[in-house]
């Protein structure tokens, strides 16, 4: 009976201390949650679409824009020219180059000169009896032939009689091939086409040379030739005769160009497209490397932004009912702070300043409305 009477305790006394747990617990009050409300404070920019200039940054080498390779045509002990052929040589327009000997080629052509002259001879007694009224230009045309210099151009014919009769004697043939060898003979020797500066040589005198052999390069200097690579997404900004400013690595020198060419092909691996931009100075020389600024069209109705402000490089954030949205935008040029975009409509309210943290919701409060002025 005493062991029942004290296991009964001991349950009651359990149940009051779980009691008074939940009594104690039921009576401590959550404290209240404080909901704050932050609102940042922006500076806003009214959009106001213009047309925006654009200015395409590239560099290259300048090249002569006036450039001839010297081959030779011909077989022969190279002779020299007027001037020592060596790189930096000077030389005026009409200068001899190159002089490649010559003498048992012009031998064989002073001969057949000759063979000619005794055929045109030969005709005279037959002209004088069948076409009496072309003997007089005949004999003056055979007093005009000299064996040692190119032949003067066969009389014209007073009938078609004449004509045939000339023709059957081979006068016209021998006539025509005589020149085809003098043609060939004048390749013994190469001219300057312009004033200018001979910048590579192969060959010097005494060296045998075979047809098809480069003998050196010769530029005209003061008229150079940019090749630029641009991005192939900007040749719709691109125009020939558009201006070109120019300067060198150090930019202790400008100068002025303009576009020339534009090659509408595109790079597969770069997906560039070649301009070629033309160039008058002095001061230039081949090969120099120099940096250039091309102003291409004007993007209508666009806006220049700071880049800083593009989200994900794809939209922007604008204020509508005191609350920041996202705004999707097209990118038309990037430059190196900013970017050209449109899609934004003339009095939008953007953010003229980076928020850190911003979202798409977040309350704000302008501080300050400025207008753009690009």
């Amino acid at each position: 009976m005493r062991k029942i009477i004290i296991t009964i305790s001991g349950i009651a006394i359990l149940a009051l201390g779980f009691l008074g747990n939940r009594l104690l617990t039921n009576s401590k009050k959550e404290p209240e949650k404080k909901i704050e409300n932050t609102v940042n404070s922006v500076y806003v920019q009214i959009a106001e679409n213009k047309a925006v200039p654009v200015t395409i940054a590239t560099s290259g080498s300048v090249v002569a824009k006036d450039r001839m390779e010297i081959y030779a045509e011909v077989t022969g002990v190279f002779q020299g020219g007027s001037k020592s052929f060596k790189p930096g040589t000077a030389y005026s327009s009409g200068s001899t180059l190159i002089r490649i000997n010559n003498a048992e080629y012009n031998a064989s052509v002073v001969s057949q000169r000759a063979a000619f002259k005794n055929a045109v001879t030969g005709i005279l007694a037959d002209i004088q009896f069948d076409y009496p009224g072309s003997l007089q230009m005949w004999k003056d045309y055979l007093s005009s032939i000299d064996i040692e210099k190119n032949l003067p151009s066969l009389p014209k014919a007073k009938s078609e009689q004449e004509s045939h009769y000339i023709t059957g004697k081979n006068i016209s043939t021998t006539f025509y091939s005589i020149k085809n060898l003098e043609t060939r003979l004048n390749k013994y020797t190469i001219t300057a086409p312009y004033s200018g500066v001979l910048v590579a040589a192969n060959v010097t005198p005494g060296t045998l040379v075979n047809q098809g052999q480069k003998l050196g390069e010769f530029i005209k200097p003061g008229v150079f030739e940019l090749e630029l690579n641009v991005n192939s997404t900007l040749k719709d900004l691109l125009a020939v005769g558009k201006e070109v400013s120019l300067t060198n690595i150090d930019k202790s020198k400008s100068w002025t160009g303009s576009v020339t060419r534009i090659n509408p092909q595109i790079n597969t691996s770069s997906q560039t497209i070649q301009i070629f931009v033309e160039v008058v100075a002095k001061d230039l020389n081949e090969g120099e490397f120099i940096e250039a600024d091309i102003d291409a069209h004007d993007v209508i109705d666009a806006i220049e932004i700071p880049r800083n402000l593009l989200v994900n490089n794809q939209s922007i954030f604008i204020i509508q009912d005191n609350q920041l949205s996202l705004l999707p935008v097209d990118i038309i040029f990037d430059k190196s702070n900013s970017s050209i975009v449109k899609g934004i409509t003339d009095g939008v309210k953007m953010l003229a300043k980076p928020l850190p943290g911003a979202f798409e919701g977040m309350h704000v409060t302008v501080i300050e409305t400025i207008v753009s002025e690009n």
